[in-house]
């Protein structure tokens, strides 16, 4: 009986490992109305209960509870409380990048907890690849002149001088999409040249 429990879990750990996807995105701005009136091209809809229950099924849609989602920021303008059921009936396991519109929502425990990290600034080596993760765009991150690679949000999708090099606008209104693959989106990068001196 405890071999077949094992073999089971075994199974699925192998399986989990195997299907599981990392995800990235930005600035979802969950419960902002003037957003819509920002980002009409990215935001087409008629009111934020529109826009939130939109974005909440591209979401679920594209992330399977498994899939981990580096969130770089700005997830919402709700209170606290309102954040976190709505961050809570996403799937998907969530490490949030802190964007200049979270720091109140933080002091929420709730909130706080939808999360299994926060981080203020956040470097990953993911399939070889140094990541640097950060809500503001960075001129000069971290080994950007020996290849690494910056995804940030914040921007809404406005170019940046920043971007001819392996900098990349992770956020919805960049992408266009609720979230993309890490593989995605590194697989952008890495068609651009490193950050010269």
């Amino acid at each position: 009986m405890g071999r077949l429990i094992l073999v089971d879990f075994i199974w699925f750990f192998l399986y989990t490992i195997k299907t599981m996807k990392t995800y990235i995105t930005s600035d979802l701005h969950i419960g902002h109305a003037n957003i819509i009136k920002f980002c009409p091209k990215t935001r087409p809809y008629r009111d934020v209960n529109e826009m939130d229950n939109s974005m909440r099924n591209d979401w679920n849609a594209t992330i399977q509870p498994e899939d981990m989602v580096y969130i770089l920021g700005d997830v919402a303008f709700n209170n606290g409380a309102r954040a976190a059921q709505y961050v809570q009936s996403l799937n998907g396991r969530k490490i949030l990048i802190e964007g200049n519109h979270d720091h109140k929502n933080l002091r929420d425990t709730a909130f706080r907890a939808c999360f299994e990290q926060v981080h203020k600034y956040h470097e990953l080596r993911y399939n070889g690849e140094i990541i640097v993760m950060f809500h503001y765009p960075i001129a000069e991150w971290n080994r950007c002149h020996h290849g690494s690679i910056h995804f940030h949000g914040h921007c809404h999708g406005s170019s940046l001088e920043i971007h001819q090099w392996r900098a990349m606008d992770a956020g919805v209104d960049s992408t266009g999409r609720i979230a993309v693959t890490m593989d995605e989106l590194i697989t952008e990068a890495l068609k651009k040249p490193s950050r010269g001196h």
